[in-house]
């Protein structure tokens, strides 16, 4: 257990995306298993593995890993999660398992990775399939573009980030709309396909809120990713704000951080040090992190601070309003790009105009 104590009084236990070691408690207080996601692994259905044909493994994390295997039925190549090590894990592991794939599965959105298909393979591990998406992580999308690659610096421009920040906005709007939150938004947990698709996944840590926003908070393990976490996931003080929505609100307003200045908002040499300075200190102007070829405009800066205000009261009241704060600026800026590009065609005719004129006069006084 790390612990971590100041005004505030913090405690995180081991945070991170896998098990034993890797498993992060709040506060010392599990997060609600959701009755609608939760169901046993006997009550799963034994599928015919042989519909499923091995490719390659795709990677591991957390409890799964995740395989790229060839449908026969569809005559499609899908990813399949799967929890090898079921046997040797509890049953509160087999449970947060079946909830992520029936959480996502729940939520049928164009940028939210959809899934295929719930159950049990011959040996009685539980998987489910989803859409398998060729791309990158925007993690290393974001990496090439501060390492000044050529072609990641000149394709993702300004306007196509925040298109894609605006998409990311798009499917946790959505979750929200059902009462559920992310918990977990960071550029890890997002993917660029190959023609333009992004899609958020990983919902391992989602859970319900109440009519009001409050995420329901009991009963297992929530951990989460110092940097993006919000400062009421962090905090023991019984009188802080509860996670709710606007914690999300403060994930998207990080996100937003480092898609303008390619640098997390909080950094430091352990989990710890990033923890303390979420708790106590606003993040650093870009201008003084960021690369020096960035353009930060001043006006999505301010919207980034709003968004991870301390006082989840001070945030955005909503992931709409959010969007819509960018939405703004880019609307704005598009208006700008077209007066200017109206100016440069006006002076242009203006000028051909009086060339011509001139070219005409020239003949006239030549031919008198």
């Amino acid at each position: 257990m790390a612990v971590l104590e100041n005004t505030s009084t913090m405690v995180i236990n081991n945070l991170g995306h896998g098990n034993g070691d890797d498993t992060t408690t709040l506060n010392g207080v599990p997060v609600a298993l959701s009755g609608r996601f939760v169901c046993s692994l006997e009550s799963l259905p034994l599928k015919n593995q042989d519909r499923y044909e091995l490719i390659r493994s795709i990677g591991f994390g957390g409890m799964k890993c995740v395989l790229l295997v060839h449908d026969h039925d569809t005559g499609r190549e899908i990813a399949m999660a799967l929890m090898p090590d079921f046997k040797e894990r509890p049953q509160a592991d087999h449970e947060q398992f079946i909830r992520e794939a029936r959480i996502t599965a729940y939520l049928n959105h164009p940028n939210i990775v959809a899934v295929h298909d719930i159950g049990l393979d011959c040996n009685g591990a539980p998987f489910y399939t989803m859409a398998y998406l060729r791309g990158l992580p925007l993690t290393t999308v974001l990496k090439r573009i501060r390492e000044n690659r050529p072609f990641e610096s000149s394709y993702y421009t300004l306007d196509r980030r925040l298109r894609i920040f605006q998409r990311v906005c798009n499917a946790v709007n959505y979750a929200h709309s059902l009462n559920i939150c992310h918990l977990d938004i960071k550029p890890d947990n997002i993917m660029i396909g190959e023609f333009g698709e992004v899609r958020l996944f990983d919902w391992g840590l989602a859970c319900e809120t109440d009519t009001r926003g409050k995420a329901l908070l009991k009963g297992s393990k929530l951990k989460g990713s110092p940097g993006y976490m919000a400062p009421e996931q962090i905090t023991v003080n019984p009188d802080a704000p509860p996670v709710s929505k606007s914690s999300d609100i403060f994930a998207l307003g990080a996100l937003l951080y480092v898609m303008l200045g390619f640098v997390p908002p909080f950094s430091g040499k352990d989990n710890e040090e990033v923890l303390l300075k979420t708790m106590t200190e606003d993040p650093p102007r870009l201008a003084s992190v960021a690369p020096g070829q960035c353009y930060i405009p001043a006006e999505l800066e301010a919207v980034c601070r709003k968004a991870m205000a301390k006082d989840p009261a001070e945030r955005y009241g909503s992931v709409s309003e959010l969007r819509a704060a960018v939405l703004s600026f880019q609307s704005r800026s598009f208006q700008h790009s077209m007066d200017i590009r109206r100016r440069r065609y006006m002076w242009s005719s203006i000028i051909l105009f009086l060339f011509i004129l001139a070219a005409l006069l020239l003949s006239f006084w030549k031919y008198f």
